[in-house]
């Protein structure tokens, strides 16, 4: 399993706001846990978060770099909001035997 190309996937699926290619990348019981470190968990919460973001025009996540591992990726990103602000991030991703998310964590880097 490439958990780099998984990661890649999900970044192409987030900026075509396609939910439903979202959705078919993630395990059942899976969790995101957001910069604000509030919880997502389960498939339709994991569905209204993405329609909540999309709605207020989503973000245009742009990759700058990737750390895989057997069981999971790490990527930094450049994150472009609808406002026209950038923000430096990362995700770390952790993929189950399937070769799907069983959770994503997003952190926002603050400060210099």
């Amino acid at each position: 399993m490439n958990t780099e190309n998984l990661a890649r996937a999900y970044y192409r699926k987030v900026n075509a706001k396609d939910i439903e290619g979202l959705l078919a990348l993630f395990a059942d019981d899976a969790r995101f846990v957001l910069p604000d470190g509030r919880i997502v968990a389960g498939m339709d919460a994991i569905r209204t978060m993405y329609e909540g973001v999309f709605a207020q025009g989503g973000p245009q996540p742009q990759p700058v770099a990737f750390v895989p591992g057997e069981n999971g990726v790490a990527a930094e990103i450049e994150v472009h909001l609808a406002d026209g602000t950038v923000r430096q991030m990362a995700s770390f991703f952790h993929v189950d035997d399937e070769g799907k998310f069983t959770s994503i964590g997003v952190y926002q880097r603050t400060g210099g």
